[in-house]
């Protein structure tokens, strides 16, 4: 006798989302990560038949400090015009925002939140990823469509593509490394902090004092103002440019 369908019959195990990076787009991004001392940003480029399989990351135009990452917003428009241009759809090129942490800590911060809300809310799906400096890494898809939602998922590194991918190539790795190196020099802005207001902004650092420690220093020292001279800008005058 046959059995009837019920409500309680088992349905196949959904295969769980991660997010994967092709093996060059892991060291670009490990490259970015070690540089320098600060935190690093950009967009992970993916496949056309898995939005999840990041086959690129590509930075812009940036300001950063061990605490902040700032887009140029020019320099995110000429990205988005590139990618256009060569055929890609926004959802290969702009739904994935990566980001480097120097410390040891994946966790996002306040202004990560804030930002990831502020420039990837409204897409109808996004992903916050980190990479911490011990290989700790965070990712988060987040659901603007329908109820919405959001829920961490695993992060994996498609080293099988490794081998296949230097075939015949000996010469992609060093290649790869001056281009990332060039990408670096002309896409992050580090600022010099002046001597003369060095000490304020070694201690807003060392105190921890706000999440941002050059906004933090804005308000302490006063607001733009004009003088006899032109404009002027105490935030400015922080750094040797």
């Amino acid at each position: 006798m046959q059995r009837p369908w019920t409500l309680s019959a088992r349905r196949p195990a959904r295969p769980q989302p991660c997010l994967t990076f092709s093996p060059l787009a892991w060291l670009k991004l490990q490259y970015f990560c070690h540089a320098g001392n600060t935190e690093i940003g950009g967009f992970g480029v993916t496949t056309a038949n898995d939005p999840l399989y990041v086959e690129d990351f590509v930075t812009v135009r940036q300001h950063v400090s061990a605490v902040t990452v700032r887009f140029e917003d020019a320099a995110i428009a000429d990205f988005f015009d590139r990618c256009v241009d060569a055929g890609l759809a926004p959802a290969r090129f702009a739904r994935i925002w990566c980001h480097t942490h120097p410390g040891d800590s994946v966790t996002p911060s306040d202004t990560d939140e804030e930002t990831f809300a502020r420039t990837l809310g409204s897409c109808d799906w996004s992903l916050m990823f980190i990479l911490g400096r011990t290989g700790q890494t965070y990712a988060r898809l987040a659901f603007a469509a329908g109820p919405g939602g959001a829920f961490e998922i695993p992060v994996a590194v498609d080293w099988s593509a490794w081998a296949a991918g230097l075939e015949g190539a000996c010469d992609v790795l060093p290649g790869r490394i001056r281009q990332w190196r060039a990408e670096y020099a002309a896409n992050v802005v580090v600022p010099v902090v002046s001597k003369k207001l060095e000490p304020a902004a070694q201690a807003l650092q060392t105190n921890g004092l706000g999440r941002d420690p050059w906004a933090e220093l804005d308000g302490l020292i006063s607001e733009p103002y004009w003088e006899e001279d032109g404009f002027y800008d105490p935030i400015y005058q922080l750094f040797d440019h």
